[in-house]
């Protein structure tokens, strides 16, 4: 019993590593256009799957706007 308490311990003592993450600058983000994303919309319920839409945000004139990035299709949830 001691042995499995001090297993349970050390397992949740330890950390799993850090994935390496890339902060993405405005310049190098290019939205998605309103025929574009009305396509791959089309695209994903045709296949029988829901469309997921991934936001950016930029700033415009000194407000911050979401913009459509990409598209991409997931299960539908039945």
């Amino acid at each position: 019993m001691k042995y499995l308490l001090c297993l349970a311990l050390v397992g949740c003592a330890s950390e799993p590593a850090m994935t390496e993450q890339q902060l993405v600058m405005d310049k190098q983000i290019q939205s998605m256009g309103r025929s574009e994303v009305i396509d791959a919309i089309k695209q994903c319920e045709k296949s029988g799957l829901r469309a997921i839409t991934v936001f950016g945000k930029r700033k415009i004139n000194g407000y911050t706007a979401e913009t459509i990035v990409d598209v991409t299709c997931g299960p539908r949830y039945y």
